[in-house]
């Protein structure tokens, strides 16, 4: 959402200018990767009714389901598959984190900045509630769990992460002043000086403010939860997709137009009005990753992950 779309170096540059440590990866990293038995390769058909307030003919798989169809992969940032400690206070893997039901409810019953709640706002995201199921998952099993569920060419969200933030969990986007009265309620690692917060967190740069306008109830399950942060994304790109119930032309825009898959993908960055400039040219970049897969790139392999400040990994036994 508006995060830092640069090249690793810069990525690196910048978050080095915020006072961020590093963590190892693996020089000249070798990844057998393994052929995939149920690749998603094609997007699941567009909504029928994307033109009627009618339900939506689209249904995600259950979480079950699009686990069963995940062919196990190597991690290739094992900093996304750590635990670690934030100023002090230790928390699992953000790969392995599933969100409690009590997180859920108070995510689907968050309200958005005008008061409709999440379900109202994007019927998909009664289904968003970050439980893959899967034992021990990397990165990549859990991107493509979120294609088989919702629906979308994994390879596709593969590079679209890639422009969010190579893949790191850790990963700070948006830089903002804000009011004194939000500042403490961003999470310890988004604060910077000068009454600045990093605004978007997580592998997909989930962009979130206290006051329900931008992603609301997405906080803290965002930097968290891998499964979630990206169940959630995937979500809100099949809502642009599907426009489900007509809840996306709700928004008043003349120009919006469903089933388009390319604009529905750029629209995490901006999806109003649509076929702006900066959503056309977030769709050239991810073209760009998915052309050349950058994810299996031996510049990518190689890439040291930044840690924000206050983060330390936690070591445990056992290589992946």
């Amino acid at each position: 959402m508006r995060a830092l779309r640069l090249g690793v170096a810069a990525v690196a540059v910048v978050l080095a200018a915020a006072g961020t440590a590093y963590a190892s990866e693996r020089p000249n990293a070798r990844v057998a990767w393994h052929s995939e038995k149920h690749p998603q390769l094609t997007w699941v058909s567009c909504n029928r009714n994307a033109h009627s307030a009618a339900p939506s003919t689209f249904h995600p798989l259950s979480d079950s389901a699009a686990a069963a169809l995940v062919t196990i992969e190597p991690e290739t940032r094992r900093a996304n598959a750590t635990p670690f400690t934030l100023d002090g206070r230790r928390y699992p893997a953000m790969n392995d984190y599933e969100p409690t039901h009590a997180q859920i409810r108070s995510f689907l019953g968050a309200k958005t900045s005008l008061g409709q709640t999440n379900v109202r706002f994007n019927p998909y995201y009664q289904y968003v509630d970050g439980h893959d199921g899967i034992h021990d998952p990397s990165t990549d099993d859990l991107i493509q769990w979120a294609a088989h569920k919702w629906g979308i060419p994994e390879d596709w969200l593969r590079a679209e992460y890639v422009r969010e933030s190579y893949w790191n969990g850790f990963q700070l986007g948006d830089l903002t002043g804000v009011k004194a009265s939000w500042y403490t309620k961003y999470p310890p690692q988004s604060r910077a000086p000068d009454s600045k917060v990093y605004q978007s967190l997580g592998i997909t740069q989930v962009r979130w403010t206290p006051d329900g306008s931008l992603h609301p109830g997405t906080e803290p399950l965002r930097w968290e939860s891998t499964s979630f942060n990206i169940d959630y994304q995937a979500a809100t790109i099949r809502f642009y997709f599907d426009n489900p119930e007509k809840s996306r032309s709700a928004w008043g825009d003349s120009s919006y137009q469903p089933c388009e898959n390319w604009n529905s993908i750029g629209g995490w960055y901006d999806p109003y009005p649509w076929n702006n400039s900066g959503q056309a040219g977030y769709v050239k970049s991810v073209k760009q990753a998915l052309t050349g897969t950058t994810w299996r790139s031996q510049s990518f392999l190689n890439w040291t992950a930044p840690l924000p400040s206050g983060v330390s990994l936690v070591k445990r036994g056992g290589a992946r």
